[in-house]
């Protein structure tokens, strides 16, 4: 068997144990982030010995954590992204060019339809602190209107998404979609004041990548503040049917109604295909924010999954992290991409979908006013 021969072999039973088509694995993807978790390792590396001849072991998926590592080991290359005994790797993880769209960013982006900032408490001018905060799925800063008065000296400012109410034209990466916030930002924000960035789930994101911006023109992001925002090195993208089986159950929607408006479908779901195409980059421990909050939720969206009458595939990750309950989640994969940072974590009440609606609004503003008070 030749040595391509195999590869295509021992992705095809790898792909079987993780339930992805083979022609779906990325070179930099890890197999803990698609989902080989230790008794799948053990019985792909046992069926990977009877079927190729390789001398496998489980540990093999430690030690090659990468597709394109793990490809290389079986071509014989084994030097390509190993990772050593100390936790090293031999080579630096290859990450595909993020789409960050032409030098203009608004470059064949149609106006859009609603502010991109939304100042919800304060005044930039006046107060000694500007809390900008980003939107989830549905694109809309103002879903954080429900906050309650975070502190005098704090202005809190959303920002709304660019293709809000017209999400046919949403078709930029997540990289792109910060560079179109950006100045916005800027102009906003007192010139010396050291920034202070939260999002709520692909929000969380949006931060993230607008930080980066920020940092790369000499300013200083002091604090993150990430809530419910599954790290995306960690966890996938939400698979299309899932948001299409929430709305169908009445699951999803920011305003609490049995169905959600379509316009937020809409734009939930180019959001969704967004966030599939994006992989992070961590930023240096001199760049990164020197504190990074996270606020979490422990409930999910229904108690039992298997009653609820969703039909969804639980071997995702994501899905099992907005459906279900959870324990109490930490830094979950953040730390990669924030190194350095004192870590703070906190727990809501409610659901994922519930953050920003009456009374767990409440809880939210009580907990970002804890964090923004911390000096």
């Amino acid at each position: 068997m030749s040595p391509d021969e195999t590869i295509e072999k021992a992705l095809e039973i790898i792909g079987e144990a993780v339930s992805t088509d083979p022609s779906d694995f990325e070179d930099h993807e890890t197999w803990k982030f698609l989902g080989l978790g230790d008794l799948a390792a053990s019985a792909a590396a046992a069926d990977l010995k009877n079927a190729v001849g390789v001398d496998m072991k489980p540990e093999h998926f430690t030690t090659y954590p990468t597709v394109g590592a793990f490809k290389a080991f079986l071509r014989g290359d084994d030097s390509e992204g190993q990772i050593t005994s100390n936790g090293t790797s031999t080579t630096q993880p290859q990450h595909p060019p993020p789409d960050i769209g032409p030098p203009d960013p608004w470059e064949n982006i149609p106006k859009p339809k609603v502010p991109l900032t939304v100042t919800l408490q304060g005044s930039p001018t006046t107060c000694s602190k500007l809390l900008f905060l980003f939107p989830d799925g549905s694109g809309a800063g103002t879903s954080y209107s429900t906050l309650p008065p975070i502190a005098p000296s704090v202005c809190v400012v959303a920002l709304n998404s660019p293709f809000l109410r017209q999400a046919q034209d949403f078709t930029c990466s997540v990289e792109r979609m910060a560079r179109l916030w950006l100045s916005e930002v800027k102009r906003l924000q007192p010139k010396g004041m050291k920034y202070v960035l939260g999002g709520w789930s692909a929000g969380g994101y949006y931060a993230y990548e607008v930080a980066k911006l920020l940092v790369a023109e000499g300013e200083v992001v002091e604090r993150m503040i990430l809530i419910d925002s599954p790290c995306r090195l960690e966890f996938e993208a939400l698979p299309t049917q899932v948001v299409g089986e929430l709305t169908r159950k009445g699951l999803m929607g920011s305003s609490g109604a049995k169905k959600a408006p379509e316009w937020l479908v809409q734009h939930f779901t180019s959001t969704v295909v967004s966030v599939e195409k994006y992989m992070p980059t961590p930023m240096l421990v001199s760049q990164a924010p020197k504190f990074v909050d996270f606020i979490w939720v422990r409930e999910g969206l229904v108690e039992d999954v298997a009653k609820s009458g969703l039909e969804v595939d639980l071997s995702v990750k994501v899905t099992r992290f907005l459906l279900e309950p959870r324990g109490e989640l930490k830094t979950e994969g953040w730390e990669k991409l924030l190194p350095g940072a004192q870590y703070g974590v906190e727990y809501m009440t409610g659901n994922h979908f519930q953050i920003t609606q009456a009374p767990h609004s409440d809880d939210l503003g009580r907990l970002i006013k804890k964090i923004v008070a911390q000096e």
